[in-house]
């Protein structure tokens, strides 16, 4: 998992290129920890999926562009959705993610 900037991000929203998967974190946030760990384990038993962290506490503009209500949180941009995610806020289990990313 990249650790990525707003700007970056922005730029790839924008252009709607291609389907883009962010997690939002805060560094001191231990259920923010547990979810990067099973992120990891997604990442490793699917090498197409590419999963970006972004520090919400520099991301002040997303938060409020896409209405994110909490840490952690994992949206996904598809060039269809023209922007807008769909996001979910429970990281519940690696299968879990597994069928979010699968389905959006």
């Amino acid at each position: 998992m990249r650790e990525i900037t707003q700007r970056e991000l922005a730029g790839w929203i924008e252009a709607g290129e291609r389907r883009v998967i962010v997690f939002g974190h805060t560094p001191f946030c231990g259920t923010c920890k547990a979810a990067r760990r099973m992120l990891d384990v997604v990442e490793q038993m699917n090498h197409e999926i590419e999963i970006y962290a972004l520090d919400l506490n520099f991301a002040h503009e997303f938060i409020q562009t896409y209405r994110i209500r909490s840490t952690p949180s994992l949206s996904i941009f598809d060039p269809a959705s023209k922007g807008n995610p769909n996001t979910v806020y429970a990281i519940q289990s690696v299968p879990y993610l597994l069928d979010f990313i699968a389905q959006h």
